[in-house]
């Protein structure tokens, strides 16, 4: 039974080999998932700031043209003070004319503070768009990175399944079949390691008759009590050796 055990821990080794492989790709994939995710969410944003701005601008044309029509009016009402025939005329032109003024100004101001808002927007947005092409520019050198390594994990995953099936054939079907089956349940672990009466995959204690089974050699295999993990025991190199 020592050696199917350490036939196993070799096996579990290749299994733990091959996990590692497709973890590395399904981190390229969750990497790839959260850059797109941040793509279309800047994307929305950078789209709303774009349209809000196209509304802005829309508003400062009005106001340009407001501005633009009181300086008509001031430029027409001062060229009719040539021709005042008395006081009250006068006193007319020269209230449309303050009117106008008063007019352009006020327009003049809103047109300042909707510049500085125009302004503040299109730097914003320039930065978003920045970021937006920076993770454009991640995404795509990762997605080149992994269409170009997939073959090569394609191809070390099937070399390491070859070799499995090698490791395993001397090892009964039956504990093959109850060592996968643990290792689906138990985080990619069917074989752990115990330590002075402690379990390395739970680590909590077994009882001491387990433990003495396994450092004496036994010709079944033993399961944690608590994990339900397959078991082995740490023996001095001279034993190794000696098996």
């Amino acid at each position: 039974m020592l050696e199917t055990l350490r036939i196993l821990e070799e096996i579990q080794r290749i299994d733990l080999e091959i996990k590692s492989l497709g973890e590395e790709e399904k981190e390229y994939m969750a990497r790839m998932d959260g850059l797109g995710a941040e793509l279309e969410s800047a994307g929305k944003t950078a789209a709303a700031m774009e349209e809000g701005l196209a509304a802005l601008r829309e508003q400062l044309n009005g106001i340009e043209d407001r501005i633009r029509e009181s300086a008509e009016r001031i430029s027409k009402d001062e060229g009719r003070l040539n021709s005042v025939k008395n006081d009250r005329e006068l006193n007319a032109i020269t209230k449309e004319i303050n009117s106008a003024n008063k007019a352009r100004k006020q327009g003049e101001q809103e047109k300042a503070a909707l510049m500085a808002r125009v302004q503040e927007k299109e730097t914003e947005l320039a930065r978003i768009k920045e970021e937006l092409q920076a993770r454009q520019e991640e995404f795509d050198r990762l997605s080149g990175e992994l269409e170009a390594r997939k073959e090569g994990w394609k191809s070390a995953q099937e070399e390491k399944l070859r070799a499995r099936d090698v490791k395993k054939a001397p090892v009964r079907p039956d504990i093959i079949r109850k060592y996968d089956m643990i290792r689906s349940r138990r985080g990619g672990l069917g074989l752990v390691l115990v330590k002075e009466e402690i379990c390395q995959g739970c680590f909590t204690h077994i009882p001491p008759q387990i433990y003495i089974m396994l450092k004496k050699g036994t010709e079944e295999l033993q399961s944690c009590p608590h994990c339900h993990r397959l078991l082995y025991a740490e023996l001095p190199q001279g034993e190794l050796e000696a098996v």
